[in-house]
């Protein structure tokens, strides 16, 4: 049977045959829509929504391919004029949404206590504070660590120390009337800098739980372990946010001895995320495995800009699924005081 995941990479690689343009264009779209939709096709026959008119007939013939090879030699032959495989490396590990709906995990999820990583309006997120606590309440959480970006991060209109003040009298306003049922916890995303330090003044990190990502510098071929280690020292961080960078169709990630970078978060006690959001997908099964041979334990994260995004923890536990890390190694699972010290918590 063909996969949604397999019709999407054909659509793809369709696409990078073709200049830039309409066409190429087209196939990205279509190939999106088969990459989101939560049903296989081959089980249904039913396309969905958001596939161009103008490439409908192609992924039709497509879907009705007997299998991988009959696939392969489908796309050799609509191929456009240009030649080769780019792109393919930044497309691979993820897991499509039919993959995630079918990995079984939706139980589990239930069982989940704590949300990490999501972002409001108070950097670029797309919902106010109170409408994202809101939904995460509705999805039965009880705590909640807030991270929106710090100001290091200037495209996303970081927090700076005012801002962490305003920000952190609205989340007492949400704990005084709505902590029993629903936690928030103050946190940032910190920018971890070219040198490996973070954004953030140790002054400011008091009372925060800090959650230390890459943002730039992502597509460059250098190594990047030392910058990761000294972030990993630095005072504070409780987490490692998206480790690799990666980002599907965009990027393959930074490079780093992962082993020495495991290995330092373990013997430091700095969380590795498992970062959800189906394009970044971020550890991969592969290296999430080897962290986990390391002895590192794990935070899944969804990294919603959006309530609609909150249900991206699903692609992080297939993910851990996937990696064989069980719920034991992944503090979202915890109660909120065996999960984050108690003396980063806005309620005592």
């Amino acid at each position: 049977m063909l996969r949604n995941a397999d019709l999407a990479e054909a659509l793809f690689r369709l696409a990078d045959s073709y200049p830039a343009g309409d066409m190429k264009l087209a196939f990205v779209r279509a190939a999106y829509a088969i990459l989101d939709e939560p049903r296989e096709l081959a089980k249904t026959r039913r396309l969905p929504a958001g596939i161009p008119f103008e490439v409908l007939p192609t992924v039709t013939f497509l879907t009705r391919c007997a299998g991988e090879d009959a696939l392969a030699a489908a796309v050799a032959r609509l191929a456009g004029p240009l030649r080769g495989q780019r792109g393919v490396a930044s497309r691979t590990g993820f897991f499509s949404a039919a993959e995630v709906a079918r990995a079984g995990v939706e139980p589990l999820a239930r069982q989940l206590r704590g949300a990490v990583h999501f972002h409001t309006r108070f950097s670029d997120g797309a919902s106010p504070l109170e409408t994202m606590a809101a939904a995460l309440r509705r999805r039965g959480y009880f705590w909640a660590v807030i991270t929106d970006h710090t100001q290091g991060l200037s495209c996303v209109n970081g927090l700076d120390a005012q801002a962490l003040r305003i920000q952190r009298r609205a989340i007492d306003r949400w704990n005084d009337r709505h902590g029993d049922e629903l936690e928030l916890v103050p946190g940032v995303e910190a920018e971890i800098l070219e040198d490996g330090s973070l954004d953030l003044p140790r002054s400011l990190r008091t009372g925060l739980v800090v959650v230390a990502g890459l943002h730039t510098g992502l597509t460059s071929t250098r190594d990047q372990t030392a910058r990761l280690l000294r972030a990993l020292h630095e005072p504070g961080v409780w987490a490692l946010a998206h480790p690799k960078g990666r980002l599907f169709a965009r990027r393959p990630g930074i490079r780093a001895n992962w082993e020495k970078v495991f290995a330092t978060a373990a013997s430091n006690g700095v969380l590795v995320e498992l970062n959800g959001f189906p394009r970044r997908q971020d550890l991969d099964p592969g290296l999430a495995a080897l962290a986990r041979e390391l002895g590192c334990r794990f935070v899944v994260g969804s990294d919603a800009h959006h309530p609609r995004h909150l249900v991206f923890d699903r692609w992080a536990l297939v993910v851990a699924q996937a990696a064989g890390i069980p719920p034991e190694a992944i503090v979202n699972f915890r109660q909120l005081r065996d999960a984050v010290e108690v003396e980063t918590l806005s309620r005592t």
